[in-house]
């Protein structure tokens, strides 16, 4: 009996050598494959996960009885272009879509997509099986499957009802266990990182993320056997990161049991290296141990402590809670006491927000201890996320445009399909012009603040003399501005461009070939671009501090300012900084910002024959931009490798609240 051919794609951008498994359609593979009816009638070909031509893809298929395409944000476009070049090259090929994108009201959706013949909403294992086993028919019913809407002779949608969330997560195989992953994980092309659900659903109703709807509400979990099998599997062929995939990882007791396995399995095997999650929405202690134990392995590449506004009203708005300020300052100390790197989002463009707010709200994570990263996002409009809805546009006077997705570290190519997204660029409480001012700032505290650049100048106005953050960033812009000729003139210039080419429907992305074939984001393009020429950054810098003091009569000495200076232009790493850095100060500045970087209000003290701070880097590279860029920004950003942290005095050390003037 010969089989009916079936193609899966879970189409991924490259990262170098680094390329995700298609888990999303390997376990709808595994799934089916468990059918005894569908194994013995259907062939599944190879996944298909590499953004290769469509046209060279539809070409190269074999009699294809049905193609199943895994959609999101990352490859909607691309999907669109395959399922095309399919259906031209295959008219009989049976063409289904599914995964996040797929647009719940499908009303008029197949009038611009004639070339697909079925989408599939939500969860995809089931359905998608019943669509097989339908086909097997001589006269297919595929109106009887839930969750479905097909395309009618006239391209209208026919939709039908709903299957009702399952939380029986049992029934589904792992696509890892069951060796769907087997032949491909030996293409020595590639480094694979792999993902893991350890559960589904998510508790929370924020209005702009797609996991919003009340359908998602309840959580099931995935058997405690299954995830302890995958670890082993991760570790023995050596998978180098592990995304996992819930919503809210360390929500649930046993998440802590997880990652002890997951240790013990890296301890075993050596891998995985790295592990990325979202974490619980209102970080607990549970989440807080989670990190301990992931940091002391170093597997942890940063724990999320996400805001996405400090807005009430704003908050109220897209339907989310967030831990108090005083709560959230005390996990900032309880992380840097234990090293742990932390980095918390923000989104620009939220209802509700205002200029100001938004501002405020930045700068008041900063005056609360995230000194570390703090991540800025345009506010995304999910298909079939509440955010989308048009009474609810209307209301907050939501304006979107559509522009390319910003691919972070994704590597370059000249023919590549671009992946749109829609992002809020207007709203009732922040007009356009308010807005590109908004992405401006935010910049700036990204590059300047988060990622060091002058981050230990502000602190120091900010615990000596109450000087807000929100004045020293604003009129930092300002000076910069003001230069265009200047070093940092010509970045807020570039930038500047950037948002104008965006608002143009233009990319994001930044590529600097000194660096790699890489696509920066805007802030460590700037950075990458600063860091490079630190003597003249410092002296427009110094420039920008004399002038600002000046002009809001702060007083600070000529001796502070040049410890100042010498201490933050050597705490940034640079790619030609040797191994050991050796500077004279007269002050005791790593105390003083141990302390004033926690809150702290205090003046560092005078050291009468001076001190000599040492720093002992972990790497020297040597002028190597490329080796740089990936290892200190791209890979190290969350875990703040941008600053030096080996940092010693030649002084005995002392009490450093001993030795500190309050006052």
């Amino acid at each position: 009996m010969t089989r009916r051919n079936v193609y899966l794609a879970q189409v991924n951008y490259q990262f170098g050598r680094n390329a995700f498994l298609p888990y999303s359609v390997g376990i709808i593979q595994a799934y089916c494959e468990q059918i005894p009816e569908i194994s013995e009638n259907f062939e599944f070909v190879d996944l298909m996960f590499r953004r290769t031509d469509p046209d060279e893809v539809a070409s190269n298929m074999v009699d294809p009885a049905v193609l199943g395409l895994s959609c999101y944000i990352w490859n909607w476009e691309y999907n669109k272009a395959l399922a095309k070049s399919v259906k031209a090259a295959h008219p009989d090929c049976l063409i289904v879509f599914g995964g996040p994108q797929v647009p719940n009201n499908s009303a008029d959706f197949f009038d611009t997509h004639a070339y697909v013949d079925i989408l599939v909403h939500f969860a995809g294992e089931i359905p998608f099986s019943e669509i097989l086993l339908q086909f097997l028919q001589r006269k297919p019913d595929f109106a009887s499957v839930n969750s479905l809407s097909i395309r009618q002779t006239d391209n209208s949608s026919l939709k039908s009802d709903l299957r009702p969330i399952s939380r029986d997560l049992e029934t589904i195989p792992s696509p890892y266990l069951c060796g769907v992953f087997d032949d491909l994980i030996q293409d020595a092309r590639y480094d694979f990182h792999a993902s893991q659900e350890t559960h589904r659903g998510c508790p929370y109703a924020c209005t702009f993320c797609d996991w919003g709807a009340a359908y998602f509400s309840k959580v099931g979990i995935f058997p405690d056997s299954r995830l302890e099998a995958e670890l082993e599997w991760f570790g023995q062929r050596e998978i180098e990161l592990l995304y996992n995939c819930d919503a809210n990882y360390g929500i649930l007791k046993r998440d802590l049991d997880l990652t002890y396995k997951l240790i013990e399995t890296k301890s075993k095997y050596s891998f995985p290296k790295s592990f990325r999650a979202a974490y619980a929405k209102n970080s607990n202690d549970r989440v807080f141990k989670i990190a301990r134990s992931l940091n002391e392995a170093d597997l942890c590449k940063g724990v999320t402590l996400s805001f996405q506004s400090t807005h009430e009203e704003t908050l109220d708005l897209i339907k989310r809670s967030n831990i108090k300020m005083d709560d959230f300052s005390a996990l900032m100390r309880s992380y840097k006491d234990e090293n742990i790197p932390t980095y918390s989002e923000i989104i620009l463009g939220l209802p509700g927000e205002s200029y100001d707010s938004f501002v405020d709200g930045i700068c008041s994570l900063i005056e609360s201890g995230q000194h570390g990263s703090i991540n800025i996002y345009p506010c995304l409009v999910l298909p079939n996320a509440e955010l989308n809805d048009t009474d609810h546009r209307r209301e907050h006077g939501i304006k979107s445009i559509p522009v390319p997705l910003q691919a972070a570290h994704s590597t370059a190519s000249e023919n590549e399909i671009a992946e749109n997204c829609d992002i809020i660029v207007e709203t009732a409480t922040m007009p356009l012009a308010d807005w590109r001012r908004a992405y401006l700032f935010g910049w700036t505290i990204q590059c300047f603040h988060s990622m060091g650049l002058a981050q230990f100048l502000a602190i120091y106005l900010n615990a000596a003399e109450n000087f807000p953050f929100r004045t020293f960033y604003e009129e930092l812009l300002d000076f910069a501005e003001a230069r265009p000729h200047s070093l940092t003139g010509k970045q807020v210039a570039l930038i500047s461009q950037v948002i104008e080419r965006v608002l143009q429907g233009g990319s994001w992305d930044v590529l600097k070939p000194e660096f790699g074939n890489i696509n920066w984001p805007p802030e460590e393009a700037t950075f990458l671009s600063l860091v490079c020429h630190k003597d003249a950054l410092y002296d427009e810098v110094t420039e920008f501090f004399e002038d600002l003091v000046a002009r809001h009569e702060v007083a600070v000495s000529e001796e502070i300012l040049r410890d100042l200076i010498s201490y933050q232009k050597a705490v940034v790493v640079d790619p030609y900084a040797s191994q050991e850095i050796k500077v004279p100060l007269h002050h005791r500045l790593p105390e003083f910002f141990g302390l004033a970087s926690a809150g702290k209000k205090l003046r560092p003290v005078s050291v009468e024959n001076g001190v000599a701070l040492e720093i002992h880097s972990e790497a020297a590279f040597e002028g190597d931009l490329a080796a740089y860029a990936k290892e200190v920004v791209w890979y190290g950003r969350k875990k703040v490798r941008y600053l030096h942290t080996n940092i010693t005095t030649s002084l005995p050390s002392v009490v450093a609240s001993q030795r500190q003037a309050a006052f």
